[in-house]
């Protein structure tokens, strides 16, 4: 059980509904770690503002973009971030084979092009925490000079998110499946 349960809107103060009801514009629904943060309205409309950015204002192919967060969730070892965004990665075209290989750590061996690029990146700076020249100049070649800045905020946006789900303890949701090996 999560250490924080849930907030319902009918438990926030009428003045904080605001922060509710944009969440909720922007996601469809109130989950995962958006119902703790809401212990503190203020801030879970800023953290959902900032991954509403970079999941659907920032321009790169929605395949991609749920690559590098399986990387950042497996490097972090979310299971929630994980399996949420699995889904979200099939949807968008990723193959049970890279979401495999990224589950495993065996990634980015066997991947090519983008993805190899990508999941290289997420690896290096949480691993190393730096990015070397070559994998900067890589990602600027590919992508441009403000969209590796998006890459930037959407790895660290994840690393909060997985922070957030692990020190509170959320649990899979219903329907949810572990898919990082213990």
């Amino acid at each position: 059980m999560a250490r924080l349960s849930a907030v319902t809107r009918d438990q926030l103060k009428p003045e904080d509904y605001e922060y509710f009801d944009s969440i909720v514009g922007t996601r469809g629904s109130i989950r995962g770690p958006y119902g703790v943060l809401l212990h503190s309205p203020k801030l879970a409309a800023r953290v959902a503002d900032t991954g509403a950015f970079v999941r659907y204002e920032f321009g790169i192919p929605e395949a991609l973009k749920e690559t590098v967060i399986i990387t950042t969730a497996k490097e972090m070892q979310s299971q929630y971030e994980f399996s949420a965004h699995a889904r979200l990665a099939r949807a968008a075209g990723v193959s049970d084979e890279t979401i495999k290989a990224i589950a495993t750590g065996t990634a980015p061996a066997g991947l090519s092009g983008d993805e190899l690029l990508l999941v290289g990146y997420v690896k290096e700076l949480l691993q190393k925490h730096k990015v070397s020249d070559a994998t900067y100049k890589a990602l600027v070649e590919r992508f441009g000079e403000q969209d590796t800045l998006h890459l930037a905020v959407l790895v660290g946006h994840y690393m909060l998110v997985a922070q957030v789900l692990a020190t509170l303890d959320v649990e899979l949701g219903e329907g949810m499946v572990a898919e990082i090996p213990e």
